[in-house]
């Protein structure tokens, strides 16, 4: 597999993480984590939304994990592809069980709630697609979150809420990563690409939704309960596709930008929703999934 874990480095590192030393741990994620994140698009054929959740997933984990394992002849890898398997499919599994509790939602919106907790990317919509008339609110949203963000929370905001992007966060990347505009603009040009394609993709799938809608309306009208059935059946596999869409850069673009390892995106951006989450819950008054 591309990355392949050096055998002697990780069982090293891991004899030293058993034997009580968990500054050692980082190091090993550092290791493993090309490993993990590659898994399920290698083996699995997944996309890269998928490879980042799985990566999360792993990540959350990964300590018990470590904890099971014993040291024998055979390279570590080779258990850990063994450990990666069980656990994607749990992965999948568990997303499958949560996807069909709500199977049943009829009507689509991208203004879709979570109970009554509001969903950060309402707040921080994609302006030129979703917000064509109150851009100022948006722009003062923005400079309200990133004014109480430290330097580091706000290299990962900008960069995983690309559609926020502002003139004036050119300059701050450029001067904070010692990089020029023109390097800066590029590097941002080719993530915001990628996120464009996304958006092309969750339309094409939001497409399908209404068409199949349309098509169930239908079909219940006359009475034709087969068809109700294919319908639905369809419908909801479109539903997963469009929900597997994820309209922000993958963590692996984002490594690749800033020059450092998935699992310093991971935690990093997981940092960074956190204090988001905080500041926009005291704006808001209300409690916020992100």
């Amino acid at each position: 597999m591309r990355n392949p874990i050096p055998d002697a480095k990780i069982k090293e590192c891991m004899r030293s993480y058993q034997s009580g030393d968990t500054g050692v741990f980082q190091k090993i994620v550092q290791l493993i984590s090309p490993y993990v994140y590659n898994y399920p698009r290698i083996v699995f054929a997944a996309d890269p939304d998928c490879c980042s959740e799985f990566y999360e997933y792993m990540l959350a984990r990964l300590r018990k994990v470590l904890n099971s394992y014993r040291e024998t002849d055979a390279k570590f890898a080779t258990w850990f592809t063994v450990v990666l398997r069980s656990r994607y499919l749990n992965f999948i599994r568990e997303k499958y069980s949560k996807s069909a509790d709500t199977a049943d939602c009829c009507v689509i919106s991208l203004d879709y709630r979570d109970g009554n907790r509001q969903s950060l990317y309402n707040l921080i919509a994609e302006r030129r697609d979703f917000v064509r008339s109150n851009y100022a609110f948006y722009d003062e949203l923005v400079e309200r979150i990133v004014s109480h963000l430290n330097q580091r929370q706000r290299i990962f905001f900008h960069l995983y809420f690309i559609d926020s992007f502002r003139p004036e966060d050119v300059v701050f990347l450029s001067v904070t990563l010692h990089r020029s505009i023109r390097d800066v603009l590029q590097s941002v040009g080719r993530l915001k690409e990628a996120v464009v394609n996304r958006y092309e993709k969750k339309n094409d799938s939001l497409g399908k939704l209404n068409l199949y809608y349309r098509e169930l309306i239908r079909a219940q009208h006359t009475g034709d309960r087969h068809a109700v059935a294919r319908i639905r059946k369809k419908r909801i596999g479109a539903l997963e596709e469009y929900r597997r869409i994820k309209i922000h850069p993958s963590y692996d673009g984002l490594a690749g930008f800033l020059g450092i390892p998935l699992g310093t995106v991971s935690t990093g951006i997981s940092r960074m929703k956190g204090a988001v989450r905080t500041i926009l819950e005291e704006l808001y008054h209300e409690k916020l999934p992100l």
